[in-house]
């Protein structure tokens, strides 16, 4: 039981770099983006929940990779990537539920026996 164990923590982290390495800075740039704008929103937008401002920042975080594919699309030998936009939704989406934890005073408490998050939401 112990080899099977070893052998699946070992399979496991082989589909992360089946990913093309050009989609890194998609997802990141994604990623700071969703953030970004879902701190935005979750101080000036006070009648939103928390989807509502998830998916709002999302959009807006998507904005910056749209606008880059469009400029790749009018670069000589270059196209418009829909992997590369899809890696910037992952971003988009990844940073807005990150910020949307952070900005909703989440935090982590523990007593003897038990972790757990707490926040209010």
């Amino acid at each position: 039981m112990r080899n099977v164990i070893i052998l699946v923590l070992l399979l496991l982290p082989t589909p992360a770099f089946a990913t093309d390495p050009s989609l890194y800075p998609h997802f990141w740039t994604g990623s700071a983006c969703g953030m970004a704008a879902d701190t935005i929103v979750y101080h000036y937008a006070e009648h939103m929940g928390p989807a509502e401002r998830t998916v709002v920042s999302t959009g807006l975080g998507l904005v910056p990779g749209v606008i880059n594919e469009m400029v790749d699309e009018w670069v000589i030998n270059n196209h418009f990537g829909w992997d590369d936009i899809a890696a910037d939704a992952l971003g988009a989406l990844s940073g807005a539920i990150a910020a949307e934890l952070i900005n909703g005073q989440l935090w982590i408490s523990a007593s003897g026996k038990q972790i757990r998050l707490v926040g209010k939401w």
